[in-house]
This record gives structure tokens, C-alpha cells and sequence, in this order.
């Protein structure tokens, strides 16, 4: 399965070339806020892939790899629900809660664990560890990939309320769903999700700081809008497609700020 890192063209870096990567850009990434002596800071390639930084006194905590996606979710009752990730509410324009999402985030340092919930206009980037490809919506709904069981149960014979309720057998998702498994378990869980949908718009990338390459699709699933990061090794889908799989699920809360001023240190990054 690829990791978080292949899917944002960066998984040919190993333990020290991911080092000299850190040497050269953090002194230049953005300050985005402080919390609990954390700093947290945040680069952008051009290509659009983001490491986002936890140092304490210079010092490397945390870094999460991200996209600059665009902005798809209204989200409300954000909250902080453990050190990896947040929980929040998705909403569609009348204010109407549509489904529910667990996240990593950029800015979860700066939420403190128990305080009082935010809300606004987020962008959700979805790397795709676990997905496929498909032609259009009736091939996905001809795939094992749509089964809600994962496959299993499709030679089985239904149970006795399918049959008298006249639903179909296996159950199957639709090509426009959406399942947040961290939200289940939200003290440890992690920030992965069932992520099913519909590409908008899509086009291949390449890092300009290291060279790698990955795809990103806009695709439109179950209440919101999100950027799909796949591997370089993955087809770029094109419009029409549909995207279908177990994503890792972060989430840019541009609402949720914390001033601050902290200078950066020349120590190498990596070393704890």
C-alpha cells in the first residue's frame, strides 16, 4: 500500500535526503501560529505539496505531509479530539448537517484539547493510500470496489429483510459516498475514511524541490469537495472518472489562527 509521502511525490526520499530537504526549506516556511511553546510552521512547493512543521525551541516534534488544496467543506464544531487528528461537522449551505469527518490537521496545535469549537470554510486533502480507478459511475457500480462489505458477501445468499424489502443484494456504495472511520473511535482513531467520488478535474504534478511526480483530482463525494492526491504510479484520472478507496484525510483550517514570533533554528531538522 503506498504510504502518505508516495501519494505527494516525496516517497523516493529516505531518512537523510528527507533531512537535507528540511535543511533547505525551513528556515523559509511560514509561521502559522504558536501554541503550548509549539511553533507550527508550514512550506509550499510550487507543485502544490506542503510539510507542516511542530518545533519546540527549533526542535522537531511533528511533521505531516499536506496539499494547497482548495476549499470544498463548510465545516462546524471543529474540535481537537486527540493529538492526531480533529472532529467536525459538514454542512451544506442552509447550514444542514450532511455527514460527519475525523481528520489530521494543519493547524491542530493551535486548537486546545477541550475549547470551545470552531467553524468556517475548509480545504480537504485526501491521499489516496488505498485507491482505484474507474471509467464512470456504472463501472464502479459493477466493481468489487463498491461492495460495502469490501468484497465479501457477494455469493452469499440475502438476508430475509433484504428480500422483503425488495433491496438489492450485496449492498453496495454509491459512487458519491463517504465513510469517516476515525470518527467512530474518536480518542484512537486515526484520520482515515472511506472515500468515494466523482473526479471534477485533474492533472499530474511534479515537486519542484525534489523532482517526484504525483496526480491530484478534485472529486465531489457525499457533502463536500476534496483534492485526491495519488502516486506517480497511478494513471491521472480524467473528468467523469470515479475514484473509490481508503484515504488519510487532512484538513487546512485557515479560521483556526494563533499569532506568534518565534525565530527559526539552523540545527538539523530530522535530529530529535
Amino acid at each position: 500500500m503506498p504510504s502518505n509521502f508516495d501519494c505527494l511525490g516525496l516517497g523516493s526520499l529516505d531518512r537523510d535526503g528527507l533531512n537535507a530537504l528540511l535543511q533547505r526549506i525551513l528556515p523559509a516556511a511560514e509561521l502559522i501560529g504558536e501554541s503550548g511553546g509549539i511553533a507550527v510552521r508550514r512550506w509550499t512547493d510550487p507543485s502544490g505539496v506542503r510539510l507542516v512543521f511542530g518545533l519546540r525551541d527549533g526542535r522537531l516534534l511533528e511533521l505531516l505531509p499536506s496539499f494547497a488544496g482548495a476549499p470544498g467543506a463548510n465545516l462546524t464544531e471543529v474540535r481537537r479530539v486527540s493529538d492526531e487528528m480533529v472532529v467536525a461537522d459538514v454542512v451544506d449551505d442552509d447550514g444542514e448537517q450532511v455527514t460527519m469527518l475525523a481528520a489530521a490537521a494543519e493547524q491542530l496545535r493551535l486548537l486546545p484539547a477541550g475549547g470551545v469549537p470552531a467553524a468556517g470554510r475548509a480545504s480537504i486533502v485526501a491521499l489516496g493510500v488505498g485507491v482505484t480507478v474507474h471509467a464512470d459511475e456504472e463501472a464502479f457500480a459493477a466493481s468489487d470496489a463498491s461492495l460495502l462489505s469490501g468484497g465479501d458477501g457477494g455469493d452469499s445468499e440475502p438476508p430475509a429483510h433484504f428480500v422483503e424489502n425488495g433491496w438489492s443484494w450485496p449492498p453496495r456504495m454509491g459512487a458519491e459516498s463517504f465513510i469517516s472511520y476515525g470518527t467512530f473511535d474518536q480518542e484512537n482513531g486515526d484520520p482515515v475514511a472511506q472515500l468515494n467520488g466523482v473526479v471534477l478535474a485533474a492533472g499530474r504534478r511534479t515537486v519542484e524541490a525534489t523532482g517526484g511526480e504525483f496526480s491530484v483530482a478534485r472529486v465531489r463525494t457525499a457533502g463536500f469537495e476534496a483534492d485526491v492526491c495519488l502516486p506517480g504510479d497511478v494513471p491521472t484520472p480524467a473528468p467523469g472518472n470515479v475514484l473509490g478507496g481508503v484515504v488519510y484525510l487532512i484538513a487546512d483550517l485557515p479560521f483556526v489562527t494563533a499569532p506568534a514570533s518565534v525565530p527559526v533554528s539552523k540545527r538539523r531538522w530530522w535530529s530529535r
